[in-house]
């Protein structure tokens, strides 16, 4: 399986690809951006073509790892509109460490994908959720920034179930959104002051997350709603209008079609067996358990390019993830 993590430390667990630094205890924001490779800082430096006729590209810049040299292919993270403010690792880290107990050892995971494009802080919030008496689901306040312009200011909950180390975020109640997220050209107080209000209202919906886990795994979801629920998440791709059958696109559609197929069936099959090879048991056929199949299969087992840490916790996986426990929600209560 293909991966991208460039550095990371962890505590707790040995993530899947099995790389990193392992920490005994949680780290405080210093040793978090030392132990994860993330004590470094970024600069945009002009481009010009390299053909032998030097030609300068006003419209572009790139972003350069300052603590790399110069011919290191390695240096040059991304390349972005002049107008893009780089938000340096220890200053975004200093702001997200000051949106709550600043200065204490919460930090269980963090690091770089690539060369550096994306970096990424977990940090432990102190209350738990129980779904059941040993069922516990601990949440955490994921923030991650882009020194190449693919994604924002992201800050997010997100939660870690223990029974199987799934990763799930969610939107907050009466709200679409499941993220701050915010541009690199906003200024660092108003990211701090909006991200400070993000987090008062995470917080504050906490109980009412647990009461909504709790309720899901009260409601029994039987085989054939389980199949109407993964049907209607992995849906078939739809079938073009006109096509050759025996032409690429016809040859295409069906190994798509075979594919999702597969999907579901692998689901299914976590729902009623756990995944064994990594000692996750099987849920009770409950709305909860079928939310969980989903998560289960994203973060261990789902077909991806490129790194399965980024697409669980902030990427394509995260999304199906979420829409997974918002359309058990919505079946289990129909």
């Amino acid at each position: 399986m293909a991966h991208d993590i460039g550095e990371m430390f962890y505590y707790g667990s040995v993530p899947w690809h099995g790389l990193g630094r392992y920490v005994p205890q949680p780290l405080d924001l210093d040793d978090a951006l030392a132990q994860g490779g993330l004590d470094w800082t970024v600069k945009l430096v002009p481009i010009a073509t390299a053909d032998g006729a030097s030609s300068p590209a006003p419209h572009r810049m790139a972003v350069v790892r300052e603590d790399r040299e110069s011919k290191d292919p390695k240096r040059v993270v991304g390349v972005v509109h002049p107008g893009f403010r780089p938000l340096q690792n220890r200053e975004g880290g200093k702001l997200f460490d000051r949106l709550f107990d600043p200065g204490t050892r919460k930090y269980h995971t963090g690091g770089y994908l690539k060369s550096g494009e994306v970096v990424w802080l977990l940090a432990r919030l102190p209350a738990d959720i129980r779904v059941g008496n040993d069922d516990v689901v601990e949440p955490y306040l994921l923030y991650s920034n882009s020194h190449d312009g693919s994604q924002p200011i992201d800050i997010r909950l997100t939660t870690v179930r223990v029974v199987c180390r799934n990763t799930l975020s969610f939107a907050l109640n009466g709200h679409s959104a499941r993220a701050f997220r915010r541009r690199h050209r906003d200024a660092p107080e108003v990211v701090e002051r909006e991200a400070k209000a993000f987090l008062q209202l995470t917080t504050a919906q906490l109980r009412e997350q647990e009461q909504r886990f709790r309720a899901l795994a009260a409601r029994p979801c039987d085989d054939a709603a389980f199949a109407r629920f993964v049907a209607q998440l992995l849906p078939d791709p739809p079938s073009p209008r006109v096509i050759d059958p025996r032409g690429p696109a016809a040859r295409a559609w069906t190994t798509r079609r075979a594919n999702v197929a597969e999907a579901r069936a692998v689901v299914t099959r976590i729902r009623g067996e756990g995944i064994p090879a990594r000692d996750i048991p099987a849920d009770a056929p409950t709305w909860w358990g079928a939310a969980n199949a989903v998560t289960g299969w994203v973060d261990h087992l789902q077909p991806i390019r490129g790194d399965r840490y980024a697409h669980a916790l902030f990427g394509a996986g995260d999304r199906l993830k979420s829409h997974a426990l918002e359309l058990a929600t919505e079946m289990s209560a129909a």
